[in-house]
């Protein structure tokens, strides 16, 4: 993904920054990015049709970055913001085949999030159990109370006070997908929901399946889904 942008304050009109700003005489090399004759034949003709106007740099925010597909997927529809150090602005990216480059245009509005949920994997997670070939010896009823304290502990998460709650977030496949892992103080508080119906042994064979599968992306990480819109709002 391209790091900065060229915006022409007269036109309002947006191109990705191919080297330092002021030289466009030579492609950038970023990581991962790799400019086509296509990419470099409309920067020469951006800057044929402004070359009279004043011209200012956008600093792209990535984590503002928003698709419904996976970031691996080249040909979609995504949403960044970007700034100049005084103003942000929201940036539509498209590419609609591989054989065109992106294009970028600045759109009113922002990016919102406009709802969170968590979720924990539940068929992952007794799909793990089964695969334990007794490892695991819990009897079924036991394995379904630690899935329900489980869950009940997470429905207690408040989803808009994330962060103190986890320790170690990873990204999903797409942009409003990531998962989390609780933090310990989450997992003694499922603990002590299991504690009334388990004995000791079983706590602690429940405590060890606990750290070996907490990490984010391992099946005791939650998924955290967002809702993200568009706004129709000027940008600000």
């Amino acid at each position: 993904m391209v790091e900065k942008l060229i915006r022409c304050t007269r036109c309002n009109k947006v191109i990705p920054q191919f080297g330092r700003f002021g030289d466009f005489k030579e492609a950038s090399h970023l990581p991962g990015v790799e400019w086509s004759s296509k990419d470099l034949d409309e920067q020469k003709e951006f800057l044929r049709d402004h070359r009279d106007h004043p011209l200012e740099e956008l600093s792209i925010d990535s984590e503002t970055f928003v698709s419904d597909k996976p970031t691996y997927e080249p040909i979609k529809v995504a949403y960044v913001e970007a700034s100049n150090g005084n103003q942000r602005f929201l940036i539509k990216r498209t590419r609609a085949a591989l054989e065109q480059p992106a294009f970028y245009e600045l759109i009113p509005g922002r990016i919102e999030i406009a709802d969170v949920s968590l979720e924990i994997q539940e068929d992952e997670l007794e799909k793990q159990i089964s695969r334990m070939d007794g490892s695991f010896p819990l009897p079924a009823d036991k394995i379904k109370r630690f899935i329900d304290a489980f869950r009940e502990e997470v429905k207690s998460i408040a989803p808009e006070s994330l962060n103190p709650e986890f320790e170690a977030f990873l990204p999903g496949d797409t942009s409003p997908l990531s998962y989390g892992s609780l933090s310990e103080d989450r997992w003694e508080k499922v603990l002590t929901r299991c504690g009334k119906d388990f004995c000791q042994s079983e706590i602690e064979l429940i405590e060890e399946f606990i750290q070996e599968n907490r990490n984010p992306g391992d099946v005791l990480s939650l998924q955290i889904k967002k809702t993200i819109l568009i706004s129709s709002a000027d940008a600000k």
